[in-house]
């Protein structure tokens, strides 16, 4: 058998180390560079049909102070979401956008039980519209369904005994309101328990209340803007 010049291991040897070190620096540089992403935060940042919306930290690194930047081609607006207006959805809120129409994007946020806003980026207003909010396009927890993306539904429980339904148009804000009849309370009075499935179709709605004999009630009304 040969003997190895000890030359040529001490040369192994400390090529090995070397190449380990190179291997070490590049895991470490591209650890840094992911960090440094991270510390960017972007709530959102996208683009939809010549319109765009970024929610983003404003100093880089504060995830406490969100600014908004939304708009289409011929105009763009800025504002500071770190106020009392928009703070009631909590900050941070949610990242996701859960609908978009020809000129809005919807993101939702709750603050507790039965209390639920939309937040809205009109890329034709200066700034986004707040209201409390109970269905909406591709919701998951409740049977609504519409053919019109644009429209969610909001609850007024101040006019008497029963619910007021605010049926809303996303882009417009226009409003049709729907009293449901005081006979159709039951359980703690929440909208989920009264109702349990609204269908709008061809500008009617639909409203079912499942009873426990089988039966079922029907509440119909043709969807007339103010």
């Amino acid at each position: 058998m040969k003997k190895i010049p000890l030359i040529l291991i001490i040369l192994t040897f400390l090529g090995c180390n070397l190449k380990e070190k190179n291997l070490n620096l590049l895991k470490t540089e591209t650890k840094t560079e992911l960090t440094k992403k991270r510390e960017t935060i972007f709530w959102v940042d996208t683009i939809s049909n010549g319109k765009f919306l970024k929610i983003f930290s404003k100093p880089e690194n504060d995830w406490q102070n969100l600014t908004a930047e939304f708009g289409n081609d011929n105009q763009k607006h800025t504002i500071n979401l770190k106020t009392d207006e928009y703070q009631m959805l909590g900050i941070p809120f949610t990242n996701q956008i859960e609908w978009i129409t020809e000129k809005s994007f919807a993101l939702i946020n709750g603050c507790g039980t039965n209390c639920r806003y939309v937040l809205i980026f009109n890329t034709e207003l200066e700034t986004p519209i707040v209201m409390p909010i109970e269905y909406y396009p591709e919701i998951k927890y409740a049977d609504y369904k519409t053919d019109n993306p644009n429209l969610y539904i909001s609850v007024n429980e101040s006019k008497g005994n029963s619910l007021n339904l605010i049926i809303v148009e996303t882009d417009s804000q226009k409003k049709v309101e729907l009293n449901l009849p005081v006979d159709w309370n039951r359980g703690n009075g929440q909208i989920y328990g009264i109702i349990d499935k609204i269908e709008i179709k061809n500008s009617e709605i639909k409203i079912l209340q499942n009873q426990e004999n089988g039966n079922t009630k029907e509440l119909n009304k043709k969807i007339t803007w103010e």
